[in-house]
């Protein structure tokens, strides 16, 4: 005790920065600690809201602590397990604000205390090298400089931990209450100007009645195109039915004709033959030689053609013989 109190006294400015540090980091820290804890806490009350979600309503969350009640009763509607429509983000919001906002001090307490073991540092350079002069300046005059700013940096290492412990734990609060209230059913007509429902109500069954009058208008017209489609399409398979048939029936006409015609086309080549033959008789041996089918086995309606003598060759022996 004597020796701290003979260390206060010979150091009266090491003594100062190190009141200053706990002055303005360690007791706002515990402070805050304390508020940080105090809310993590209300983890338990929303555990055992959860079993019971369904039955909770403005009654049952009265006595709980703030700000686990404020969020509740701005959240919950009358009904119970029913929330109102477009309340819990706001309640999410408010939640997370009371949280970020102690936990956001103790990254500013850890910035605070490195800047105080900052400014202790060059004070304590400053008030040396005034008493020192230059020429006489020895390593040992800094000894007692730089012991503040290690405090202050191994304060503020230490501070920071626990915000982003707190960090951690804060995050895990607000997804576990944000489950919680997205189980609640929606209470979507709560707060609503009567006014303006009646008014979507109409507006609502006009678009159903404007709906129904398209589809029903549109329905008919392309029933009415349907038919005609169908009756084009009879009027078509009728049309080629006919044609087809009527090709059928001319062919069946025109065949008999046809061989008729071959039969009359035969008969007189037969007789064009037969009379070319009685004109040129010397000619007929030479055409029953390139044309064995023709000459006098040639029949004229079925009867053989008759023979005639051969006469003599010649020109001169037609007139003279």
């Amino acid at each position: 005790m004597n020796t701290v109190l003979s260390w206060i006294q010979n150091n009266p400015w090491q003594t100062g920065f190190i009141g200053m540090l706990l002055l303005f980091v360690c007791v706002p820290f515990f402070l805050v600690r304390h508020r940080i804890q105090a809310i993590l806490r209300q983890a338990d009350h929303w555990q055992e809201l959860e079993k019971n979600i369904q039955e909770l309503g403005p009654e049952e969350v009265r006595y709980l602590p703030n700000p686990t009640r404020h969020v509740l009763a701005s959240v919950l509607s009358n009904q119970k397990g029913t929330a109102q429509a477009g309340a819990a983000a706001p309640a999410l919001d408010y939640l997370a604000a009371e949280i970020d906002s102690p936990v956001r001090t103790l990254r500013s307490l850890s910035y605070l205390s490195v800047l105080i073991g900052l400014l202790g540092t060059v004070t304590m350079l400053a008030l040396a090298l005034q008493k020192v002069d230059i020429m006489q300046f020895r390593a040992d005059t800094l000894k007692n400089i730089y012991p503040i700013n290690a405090f202050a940096i191994g304060l503020a290492v230490a501070v920071f931990l626990s915000y982003s412990w707190y960090r951690h734990k804060a995050d895990q609060f607000l997804l576990m209450t944000a489950r919680i209230l997205g189980s609640l059913r929606t209470d979507l007509l709560r707060g609503t100007d009567p006014v303006l429902l009646a008014t979507l109500e109409k507006v609502g069954e006009k678009f159903k009645d404007w709906g129904n009058e398209i589809h029903q208008r549109y329905l008919e017209k392309i029933n009415l195109l349907l038919k005609e489609v169908r009756e084009v399409n009879e009027s078509i398979i009728q049309v080629v039915s006919e044609t087809v048939a009527s090709r059928k029936e001319e062919d069946q006409a025109i065949a008999p004709l046809l061989r008729t015609q071959d039969a009359k086309i035969e008969l007189l080549t037969q007789m064009l033959y037969q009379g070319y033959a009685r004109l040129f008789p010397s000619e007929e041996a030479e055409w029953q030689k390139s044309e064995p089918g023709l000459g006098p086995q040639a029949r004229v309606g079925g009867k053989a053609a008759p023979e005639k003598a051969q006469p003599k060759k010649g020109f001169l022996s037609r007139y003279f013989r």
